[in-house]
């Protein structure tokens, strides 16, 4: 199995780094970190949440190639898209590259809503999965991820339209030890992850870079978390997904076991990367909108990202 992977970060290198080690052969499109896994490969590492400098466990995974140029790599079996969704324009000449009409499998490992339908428009021929990871892992140097929560991953296709390329993913995944969910229905299963990633990652940056941990801590901002999730639940409902109270009280929960984590939005904002505003916060705020929920609380947080985050870039 030829596995291609364009987007190195926490999330890719991750899941890549666990399908390479029971077998899979792995080709890694890098460029700014390419001399450093040509060297070292791809670090795993385990944590202890609540003792983040306890090591549970450390490995090293040697993909089969890395290159800084996709024609060096060629077609693959599957190509794994973990790269932020504010790069997926920009992906567009290099997966030409390593993408065969009607065979190789698009794999996106990435938050929020629009990027099955925006690679379906590309390679309207080709198998669209999406892969929600409800997971804690932190890119903490070149090629080195941290993990502090190994939670599951949900697989499901665009439209509900590729069953077979799913259950390929799936087998592989758990091949690699990871825990695996059949979804159902793919759009409500995009409803259920927002649940999470829009109070938390979103919370984190307009309330002053906070973890997660001190998000809970803070009854207010607490508070906001939980209307936000309401919202999420109250669009899906309309969209025909049911969320449970239960549910969103689960995610309060598993946040607990996270200890001082850093969403992925957060560590972006603070590194001065884009931040997937339009991905994670406005297309579902459209969304709900149009089916007629009314989102006051996310139409508020969308305005404070827009500002926090030009005012950190200088850009309007």
């Amino acid at each position: 199995m030829k596995i291609g992977l364009i987007g190195p970060g926490a999330i890719g290198l991750h899941y890549a780094g666990l399908l390479a080690s029971v077998g899979a052969k792995l080709h890694i499109l890098a460029r700014s970190d390419y001399a450093t896994l040509m060297r070292d490969g791809i670090q795993l590492v385990r944590v202890d949440a609540q003792q983040p400098n306890k090591l549970r466990e450390q490995r090293c995974v040697q993909p089969t190639q890395i290159s800084r140029l996709a024609p060096e790599i060629g077609p693959m079996d599957w190509v794994i898209v973990a790269a932020k969704s504010t790069y997926n324009r920009a992906l567009l000449s290099d997966l030409q590259h390593l993408v065969q009409p009607r065979k190789t499998i698009i794999l996106s490992l990435q938050n929020g809503m629009g990027n099955a339908e925006y690679f379906a428009s590309h390679f309207p021929n080709n198998p669209i999965v999406c892969g929600l990871c409800f997971i804690c892992v932190n890119r903490t140097a070149p090629g080195v991820v941290e993990n502090y929560h190994p939670g599951q991953v949900e697989f499901g296709s665009f439209q509900d339209t590729w069953p077979s390329a799913v259950r390929t993913i799936i087998t592989a995944f758990q091949l690699a030890g990871v825990k695996t969910i059949l979804s159902q229905q793919l759009e409500a299963s995009l409803w259920r992850k927002l649940c999470w990633n829009i109070p938390f990652n979103g919370l984190s940056i307009v309330a002053g870079g906070c973890t997660t941990d001190q998000i809970l801590a803070n009854p207010d901002v607490c508070a906001r978390a939980r209307i936000l999730m309401q919202e999420v639940q109250a669009a899906a409902s309309l969209a025909g997904h049911q969320i449970s109270d239960d549910f969103l009280q689960q995610q309060f929960e598993i946040t607990r076991g996270m200890g001082a984590y850093r969403p992925s939005s957060l560590i972006d904002f603070q590194a001065g990367r884009a931040v997937e505003i339009a991905a994670i916060w406005e297309i579902p705020l459209q969304r709900g909108e149009k089916l007629g929920a009314a989102m006051p609380e996310l139409t508020q947080l969308v305005q404070e990202l827009r500002h926090t985050c030009s005012q950190a870039t200088g850009k309007t």
